[in-house]
């Protein structure tokens, strides 16, 4: 099963891909549905980088959902620059799902950016119970994004080369 969302961003492409990278980004377009905590001592790092990252998420910030990792990979196809999520669940109902997330941003020809956003997932009999939640949380993904993509800006160097 999957839940999508494919977007325009009101950012340049070069802004949405550096907001990719930023944990906080991914805590601020999740909140209140989906509330993640950084596992390790120092907290989320400033950028997302290619080490595998523990974390664990509540929903509504009071139901446990479990720990994962977000553990990306990235490369550019055809003039969009994918992110990918290989973690894997450790506990909880993350444990119950394989997942495959990948984010795309490509330039739209007006300084605005096309955003894709899919998430397939796989939890067996529980995946169409799951779905309208994802759903949802996907949907709330989507008006955050769009409503902070404008604060976004141009990085120094392109994500892509930043380590």
């Amino acid at each position: 099963m999957h839940v999508q969302l494919k977007i325009r961003l009101a950012c340049p492409v070069d802004a949405a891909a550096d907001a990719l990278r930023d944990p906080a980004v991914m805590v601020a377009v999740t909140t209140p549905l989906v509330r993640y905590r950084s596992e390790e001592p120092s907290g989320f790092p400033d950028r997302w980088d290619e080490e595998a990252h523990p974390v664990s998420a509540r929903i509504l910030g009071l139901f446990p959902l479990g720990h994962t990792h977000v553990d990306l990979d990235w490369h550019e196809r055809d003039g969009a620059w994918i992110q990918r999520d290989t973690g894997r669940g450790t506990s909880g109902q993350f444990a119950r799902m394989r997942i495959d997330h990948r984010m795309a941003v490509s330039p739209t020809g007006d300084r605005g950016t096309l955003l894709r956003d899919r998430l397939v997932f796989h939890a067996g009999l529980l995946g169409p119970l799951l779905w309208p939640g994802l759903w949802l949380v996907w949907q709330w993904r989507g008006l955050r994004m769009r409503a902070l993509a404008p604060s976004w800006r141009t990085p120094e160097a392109h994500p892509r080369h930043a380590g």
